[in-house]
């Protein structure tokens, strides 16, 4: 699988939990948020705007440390 298959994306309103490198202070690691904004870069390095509820701020993460907080098969 290329790296850009493993990449999800993501809408506005979508659950997600952070997945990647710990560089902020607290740590976002395992918070949820909600996807609030999508930017318009190519999906691989695409930031998406996400609310996160523990702290109530608004962080632009990429879409490689994101990952949905569930699935919802229909």
């Amino acid at each position: 699988m290329s790296y850009n298959k493993q990449v999800e994306t993501f809408v506005i309103g979508d659950l997600v939990y952070f997945t990647g490198d710990e560089v902020e202070s607290p740590p976002l690691a395992h918070n949820v948020g909600i996807v609030t904004s999508v930017g318009a870069a190519p999906r691989a390095t695409r930031a998406y705007n996400v609310f996160w509820l523990d702290s109530g701020t608004i962080i632009a993460v990429t879409g490689k440390h994101l990952v949905l907080a569930y699935i919802r098969e229909i």
